[in-house]
């Protein structure tokens, strides 16, 4: 079974947004296994500048960068995909999708990951961003496994 991880700086989320999130992992549970963690620490907390802030956001990230799998970071000046381009990323039997705080990463945490990603040219919250991503996993493994929710 596939292993998805998805790390996203913030403190948790608003009920609204857990009660969609849930649902998005329980669709996906017949495919894969999903683990979404929120990461806030006092060093995010308290950086005040964009370089500080980026800096935290890496290096609270760091550990958990897989050695064994596909890391992929969101930003907002990655790659574009379509579904099934998109889909083809959860072909790896383990990944783990990065999503950073109001600032985005600094170039070496991006570097740390073999993909970078864009889910829309659009800035969003990583709360509504987490939301796209949870449903576009679902959405893949639907692709991958000809499921009808993708049409």
């Amino acid at each position: 079974m596939h292993k998805v991880f998805v790390y996203s700086i913030g403190k948790k989320d608003e009920r609204c947004y857990e009660a969609i999130a849930k649902e998005l992992v329980t669709n996906a549970k017949k495919f894969a296994q999903i683990e979404v963690v929120n990461i806030f620490g006092k060093k995010i907390n308290q950086a005040q500048k964009e370089s500080e802030a980026k800096m935290a956001y890496g290096e609270a990230l760091s550990p958990y960068l897989l050695k064994d799998g596909l890391n992929v970071a969101l930003h907002p000046d990655g790659e574009l995909l379509d579904s099934f381009e998109f889909a083809n990323l959860l072909k790896s039997p383990k990944i783990a999708f990065f999503i950073g705080g109001a600032f985005g990463f600094e170039e070496g945490f991006l570097k740390k990951c073999q993909r970078v990603v864009s889910l829309s040219p659009l800035t969003m919250s990583h709360k509504i961003a987490k939301l796209v991503l949870l449903e576009q996993i679902f959405r893949g493994f639907s692709i991958i496994n000809n499921h009808p929710y993708h049409k």
